[in-house]
């Protein structure tokens, strides 16, 4: 039972991320959640912000980093595309213990130019123990990069 109840906060986080998505145009959108709150949201803001490192896990961290001892907090990162390096180095420099994203770096790649090491890959070689589960909604995250991509190819 319990593993159902992870499951479905783990869909109904994934939709609010792919909505961030939507909301900014974009194909990055994501959460961080501790349990079953929604701490912060944000998308990828790169074009609009003029600033590359705007990326929408990277938007989430930053307002995460004014929240008052949030280090000494369990969090889930919800992410609709894998984090890339740079986030995922944040992430992990960040404290968070749970990476959960719709479309691999990959799959990313068959839409926009990618750097191809996984997430799974910096946590190997990293200092910090963190989760990583991936393809959660996938197909609505497929649709949301096709959707948004389809001009750009």
């Amino acid at each position: 039972m319990l593993k159902n109840v992870q499951i479905n906060r783990d869909n109904e986080f994934m939709q609010e991320a792919i909505n961030q998505a939507i909301a900014g145009n974009t194909g990055f959108g994501c959460l961080i959640a501790e349990n079953d709150a929604v701490v912060v949201k944000a998308f990828n803001t790169v074009k609009t912000d003029l600033d590359p490192t705007a990326h929408a896990e990277i938007n989430a961290i930053r307002k995460l980093a004014k929240i008052p001892d949030y280090r000494n907090k369990k969090f889930t990162i919800y992410t609709s595309g894998e984090p890339c390096p740079m986030c995922m180095a944040a992430i992990m420099y960040a404290g968070i213990s749970r990476v959960v994203f719709g479309l691999s770096i990959p799959e990313i790649s068959n839409f926009i130019k990618q750097i191809s090491i996984s997430s799974t890959e910096i946590v190997e070689k990293g200092f910090r123990e963190i989760e990583i589960a991936g393809g959660i909604l996938h197909e609505d995250c497929l649709n949301l990069f096709q959707t948004i991509y389809h001009d750009k190819r």
